[in-house]
């Protein structure tokens, strides 16, 4: 009992030096998207400084007094269990008692430094035990399953559908069980043993602190790309050297000095809870790349439209993602029959794309904008301008189609989407299923928290994190979010049809469908079935894609309206991973379709070496619709194999920290497929963070 109300007199002092720290944060905390006249700020900072500063001293004053009362209601002698030295008082020659004063004083003195060499059993109750367990538990679960999460999802709003509002409670709750389970079972153990539980708990979540902040450089995306793990050798093994070193360190004071440790642990503790707050806070309360709050309803993809077709007239762009014209050139050598759904198709086996990677394509496809000289950088606040202004779509609104898009990679333009679309829009505002959030957001916080060595157990994919935590509303196409999983959708696709919908007051449909496609990890059979994870081959990827395509292909011409339907199957870019600088050609793969072909008489696919690619993919949608495609460019039908320079614009990524880092403009003159006929024009846009 006594060295439990020593400890509780402890931890208030460890409380008061953190409102301390606390009042020094508030004098040195730089305000975020704050304006402020920059001619007043110094001053606004020294009147901070001051209140701090003051409030530091009433502070002191009142709990020095608290302090005092505290001990007296306790009835905690601050010098018991202490070694206090004796007054000091002469000893007389002619004292009587001059020899039996000296050999008791010889005797306290041996007995005082025997004693200082001795470690004491330390024996805390059980409540003491639940405490310290408690402050332990309360660290490691906040650390890995609190912050780590809710950081990646606040930090990844450009890529996964849902935001911090979706999935808190889940995480939270299972935080806080997590945490009070982890403390009973650690209270149950007595002794050494409770000490080496509770300092190796401290550790892992120190190490997982440091192991974010210091050792997690160059951590591969999930960009479901393949990690070389063998790459990462010497990360792994300092990673792993430093969380054994950390974990024996602190396991072997804590059973030196038991009692010590554990009020430098739990001050520690408090001082990283603090600190991890502040930095979620912040995060938290920056807006969303669309300039929306955090917990704002934000637009969807839905699959309203997606299965629904118009027996007027129909321009449909199918996107199969990372699919370059050098696959379907192997696809077609081991399988010539590979296009045979595609008669009335011309495959531009010479095509160019516009951008990598996939946002920035998309970006591009949709509005028919590219970057020019007159920029002066790319950037977020760039890309939803582009989605915003007046743009591709707005023209294909303004031809009276109904504008379908339906791809996850549009977040920054999810705003002007959802003007500008019938499918993109809010929906009913949900929690994750608990279940669902928890083990793919624990994956995701272990992959990010754990040393190198054990994170690829804890790989992940970022479609896995959207298609775990998205709610499935059935039938109601309008509230069901619209996911990238092609053998799903394939699936969906056989099983419901694609039916017609005429909208009234419009001329027809346009359908902008966003597929997998090549990208990895490769999980498509040739038969466009699920394969499991690493389960497939690039080259069965590809051939699952088509067969995805065949049978859209198949149900447009049972329906009776493959022929007024211009139909484009392309990439939003081909072969790429990042790296500071692209070492091969990539080129997207191009079969179009014009409407006015019946079925019956199209002549099978067709091939062109005709200099084309996306830069002409505007104008040949808008010609589709009926429309002027002379503002718009050259048609891809129009192409020839006549000397043309195009232009693509691709991505440069820090090799080490994968950090986007600038634009560069790359001229082709010639065969897209040969590198040799690549070169940079020396022309680059530099990416700012906004």
């Amino acid at each position: 009992m006594r060295h439990a109300k020593h400890l509780l007199v402890f931890y208030l002092d460890a409380l008061f030096g953190s409102a301390m720290v606390a009042c020094v944060l508030v004098a040195l905390t730089r305000p975020a998207y704050a304006y402020v006249d920059p001619s007043v700020m110094t001053y606004t900072i020294q009147a901070l400084a001051g209140v701090a500063v003051a409030l530091s001293a009433l502070l002191g004053i009142v709990w020095r007094r608290l302090r005092r009362v505290l001990l007296r209601v306790l009835h905690i002698d601050e010098n018991a269990d202490k070694l206090v030295e004796p007054d000091v008082h002469e000893i007389e020659p002619s004292d009587p008692r001059r020899e039996e004063l000296l050999a008791e004083a010889d005797r306290t003195t041996e007995s005082d430094l025997r004693s200082l060499g001795v470690i004491r059993p330390e024996k805390l109750r059980w409540r003491a035990r639940l405490f310290f367990s408690l402050v332990a538990a309360l660290l490691l679960a906040f650390t890995v399953l609190v912050v780590a999460p809710l950081e990646i999802v606040a930090g990844s709003a450009e890529s996964l559908y849902f935001g911090v509002v979706n999935v808190w409670r889940p995480v939270a709750l299972f935080a806080v069980g997590f945490a009070v389970i982890l403390a009973l079972l650690m209270s149950a153990l007595r002794g050494r043993a409770f000490n080496v539980a509770f300092a190796t708990v401290i550790a892992l979540a120190v190490a997982a602190y440091l192991q974010v902040n210091l050792l997690n450089s160059g951590l591969p995306p999930a960009d479901g790309t393949a990690v070389a793990w063998g790459d990462y050798a010497r990360i792994t093994i300092i990673s792993a050297v430093i969380w054994v070193a950390l974990i024996a360190a602190f396991v072997f004071v804590s059973l030196r000095k038991s009692l010590a440790f554990k009020g430098v642990a739990c001050f520690g503790a408090l001082a990283l809870v603090i600190a991890q707050s502040i930095g979620l806070g912040t995060m938290l309360s920056q807006p969303m790349p669309d300039g929306s709050s955090v917990g704002a309803n934000k637009p969807y993809v839905t699959k309203q439209g997606l299965y629904e077709v118009s027996d007027k007239s129909n321009v449909i762009v199918i996107i199969l993602d990372t699919f370059d014209t050098h696959y379907l050139e192997d696809l077609r050598a081991t399988d010539p029959n590979v296009l045979d759904e595609f008669n009335g198709f011309t495959y531009y086996r010479n095509s160019v794309g516009s951008m990598i990677p996939t946002r920035y394509a998309l970006a591009s496809l949709l509005t028919g904008r590219r970057l020019t000289d007159d920029d002066e950088c790319w950037s977020n606040s760039l890309i939803r301008s582009w989605y915003s202004e007046d743009n591709l779509l707005d023209e294909v609104n303004d031809l009276g189609y109904a504008s379908g898009v339906y791809s996850t990679d549009t977040a920054n333009g999810l705003t002007a989407l959802s003007e500008k679309t019938e499918n993109i829009h809010s929906i009913p505002n949900f929690t994750g299923d608990f279940f669902d959030t928890i083990g793919i957001l624990g994956r995701c916080a272990l992959y990010r928290d754990l040393p190198w060595v054990l994170k690829p157990g804890f790989w992940f994919y970022t479609d896995d994190i959207n298609n775990a935590i998205m709610p499935d509303s059935g039938e109601d196409s309008s509230t069901s979010p619209y996911l990238y999983d092609d053998a799903a959708y394939y699936e969906e696709l056989k099983e419901r049809g694609l039916s017609i919908d005429d909208e009234e007051g419009t001329n027809g449909s346009f359908r902008f469908i966003h597929l997998i496609g090549a990208h990895g990890p490769y999980t498509l059979d040739e038969n466009g079935q699920y394969a499991g994870e690493d389960g497939s081959t690039l080259q069965q990827q590809c051939a699952g894609s088509l067969k995805i395509v065949d049978e859209y292909l198949r149900q447009l011409k049972e329906l009776g309206v493959y022929d007024q339907s211009t139909i484009i199957v392309t990439a939003d870019h081909g072969d790429w991973y990042l790296a500071s600088d692209i070492t091969n050609s990539i080129s997207p793969i191009l079969l179009v379709k014009p409407a006015g072909t019946a079925e019956e008489n199209a002549e099978p696919c067709q091939i062109s070496d005709a200099l084309t690619g996306h830069m002409d993919l505007s104008a040949t949608l808008v010609d589709a619709m009926g429309g002027d495609s002379s503002s718009w460019g050259t048609r891809i039908q129009d192409a020839t194999d006549e000397p043309r320079l195009r232009y693509f614009d691709s991505t440069s990524v820090d090799d080490e920290s994968f950090v986007y880092t600038s634009i560069k403009e790359w001229q082709i003159d010639g065969d897209a497929l040969d590198f040799d006929d690549w070169s940079q024009t020396g022309t680059e846009w530099p990416i700012v963070d906004d």
